[in-house]
């Protein structure tokens, strides 16, 4: 086996094979078409809170008939066979402006009644694979699909996690080409980006639809364990002929006539704030209830986030959070995933509730960045002062220190450290970030109030942060209490929405930087950077390369971070983060023509390594990644059992049978051949 390994270790050239995706591969399936209708699925099967015992699963049908669900594998001596009564929730309907759209659009059901099925299976096996066959009540529509069950908690396993949030699902998004910054640094050999306004040049080569079509194909490929959203799935539905439809397009995205990615995987998601934005729903009787124009607007508004968040808890059930304070508040919105080795905690930051806070604060030892002198910026307590306000419903939970989320979220830190998880938080308002949401100077949305949870989380050694908002695609690593021991925080703001630059780029300071640097009582801040702690931007650390019409590389695109987790010898692990794009192949003519998509990797690769209270950052060397006799700080030399023991790593707790090699489809095929293994190889060594 040494002999053979070593054979193909030396014929590889240790350089990623892209994995090419074709503009026909993504065309809606016919066969998912077909079950999607109103006497058949409205949403199809879809899994969500994991756990060594289970799964849930919830679907949609506007028929109010029973449905039945299978589920058969592991432990069941006979297949469990359960009919599933449905619930109609309201709260789904379209709005009246959806409804009187003429003609009727053909995406639209002929029935707007929702009703929701619900399963939870337990009494399974821990980490085992189960097939299902759910039937959509009496329209016969039939769909079958796999999940595997939660590794028992703290099992020593490999995982591997795709990371990706904004993908702000609309039906106009289908013929939306996004605003593609244009600041991004070129290649000495590049002729540069094209001048002009048209798609290719100051607008992105592909529709929002076309875009996250080709994330979530290329995910799928990659075959991950876990699918972690950090907020707006959807957008925000000021367009009040998208109230619901833009959750129609999300899940016919993820689990319909696009791609069934969630029918096979968990979501863990966290809500953002175009999430529980719903436009306003306006009474007759306001003018007369709420006679001044400014209340009558926020009382609108308040009952469209109302509505927004019963659309969110209709759609996910996710573990319930240990609250004994406002258990509705915290509902879907805020909860604790365990999955084998790691725990993922949810938060919700889309709005601070308390009328204090809707201001920007007295001077805060946390802000970021720090003048030169060492006085320290005034800091947002809000994440959200443009339209979220005296909110009055109490089902939207509170972020500052104090409120219960966050002695809920002390709690559950401390827990999971206690039991030796590998601990990620995730929520959707990046605290850090050159972008537009960076700091309350470019923005009344900015996430800079959620920087109250980094010193608990840098507390408590958390492995890595995700969030979004500012759709940069960037990663910050900040070391609060210079003990060496420090964070990496990620904006996955990628999936399918902006493709914004920083806000302060060279040749493209944002105006609200300008007017602040301008500003005399400001004089003191000229040198003031929005992000100190910013690492890697994907607009501004991929210098592009153009021939002409044509990019040959580089530049910000659709993606995601993936995340791999690798368990070593003596409760150590390696994690490895690793952002993706979908690169737009071109064909360099006048129109901008794409011919397909390649799946490439960014060059910013973070490894740690460690036992789960202390994962550091390592430099890996491509000369050896330690023997199984050698420790795992290496002998400088690759060997034979340097190749053994990392595949031994990898496939003892994996139990994926096939990796995808070159030239192979990018499902995985059920055999291991040397593709695979020289695939598997080139993935650790590239970057090191």
């Amino acid at each position: 086996m040494r002999t053979t390994l070593l054979s193909i270790a030396a014929g590889a050239a240790f350089a990623l094979s892209p994995l090419a995706l074709t503009p026909m591969a993504l065309a809606n399936d016919p066969a998912l078409i077909a079950l999607i209708g109103a006497d058949k699925f409205r949403v199809l099967p879809y899994l969500q809170s994991p756990t060594p015992s289970g799964m849930t699963l919830n679907w949609f049908t506007s028929s109010a008939d029973a449905s039945s669900i299978t589920v058969s594998g592991p432990g069941l001596a006979v297949p469990l066979n359960v009919s599933v009564t449905p619930v109609l929730l309201p709260e789904l309907d379209y709005s009246a402006q959806e409804k009187a759209i003429t003609p009727r659009p053909a995406d639209m059901l002929a029935d707007n009644s929702a009703y929701k099925h619900t399963f939870t299976a337990t009494g399974l096996q821990a980490d085992a694979q189960y097939s299902y066959v759910v039937t959509a009540g009496s329209s016969g529509a039939t769909f079958s699909g796999t999940f595997r069950t939660a590794p028992a908690t703290g099992a020593a396993r490999a995982l591997r996690l795709a990371v990706l949030s904004d993908s702000e699902t609309l039906i106009a998004g289908r013929t939306t080409f996004r605003e593609w910054a244009r600041t991004t640094p070129q290649t000495p050999t590049s002729t540069g980006r094209p001048a002009g306004t048209g798609r290719g040049r100051d607008r992105y080569f592909l529709t929002e639809t076309d875009g996250y079509q080709k994330n979530i194909a290329s995910i799928d490929g990659r075959n991950p364990d876990l699918i972690i959203m950090p907020g707006d799935l959807i957008e925000g539905s000021g367009n009040a002929l998208e109230t619901h439809r833009r959750w129609d397009e999300f899940w016919r995205h993820n689990a319909g006539q696009y791609d069934d990615l969630l029918t096979k995987r968990p979501i863990v998601a966290a809500i953002g704030n175009n999430c529980i934005f719903s436009g306003s729903i306006i009474d007759p009787a306001d003018t007369i209830n709420f006679p001044d124009a400014t209340q009558r607007n926020q009382v609108q508004i308040n009952r469209g986030v109302k509505r927004a968040m019963d659309q969110w808890r209709a759609y996910f059930d996710m573990p319930a959070a240990t609250t004994s304070v406002n258990p509705g508040a915290a509902q879907d919105v805020y909860f604790r995933q365990d999955f084998g080795p790691i725990t993922i905690i949810t938060l919700c930051s889309v709005g601070a509730t308390e009328a204090a806070n809707d201001q920007i604060s007295v001077a805060n030892p946390l802000s970021v960045p720090v003048l030169p002198t060492g006085t320290a910026l005034p800091i947002n307590t809000d994440t959200n002062r443009a339209w979220l306000n005296a909110y009055p419903f109490g089902d939207l939970p509170d972020f500052n220190i104090g409120t219960a989320q966050y002695e809920w979220a002390a709690q559950q830190l401390a827990d999971a450290r206690a039991a030796g998880q590998i601990i990620f938080v995730q929520w959707h308002h990046t605290p850090l970030s050159r972008g537009i949401h960076g700091t309350n100077v470019t923005s009344n949305q900015s996430g800079e109030a959620m920087r109250i949870y980094l010193p608990l989380l840098e507390q408590f050694r958390v492995a890595g942060i995700f969030t979004g908002h500012s759709e940069v695609a960037e990663r910050s690593f900040f070391d609060l209490d210079s003990d060496g021991y420090g964070i990496n925080l990620w904006d996955v703001g990628m999936a399918g929405d902006g493709l914004r630059g920083v806000e302060d780029a060279a040749g493209s300071v944002s105006s609200g930087i300008t007017t602040w640097r301008n500003n005399l009582a400001n004089l003191e801040g000229q040198n003031w950077h929005p992000n100190p702690y910013s690492q890697w931007t994907a607009d501004q650390s991929e210098a592009e390369t153009w021939n002409g019409t044509q990019l040959l590389s580089g530049g910000k695109h659709y993606g995601f971070l993936e995340v791999n987790l690798t368990p070593l010898t003596e409760g150590r692990y390696r994690v490895e983060f690793q952002p993706w794009h979908n690169f737009p192949l071109n064909a360099g003519d006048a129109g901008y023509t794409v011919t397909g998509s390649e799946l490439r990797l960014y060059n910013d690769r973070v490894i740690l390594e460690g036992t789960p209270n202390n994962l550091r950052s390592v430099t890996c060397s491509a000369s050896d990644v330690a023997g199984a006799a050698q420790t795992v700080g290496g002998d400088g030399q690759l060997t034979a059992d340097d190749i053994i023991v990392y595949l031994n790593w990898f496939f003892a707790a994996d139990r994926r049978a096939n990796i995808a090699g070159p030239g192979q489809s990018t499902t995985p095929d059920a055999e291991l051949t040397a593709d695979d293994i020289i695939v598997f190889l080139n993935r650790f060594f590239v970057g090191c």
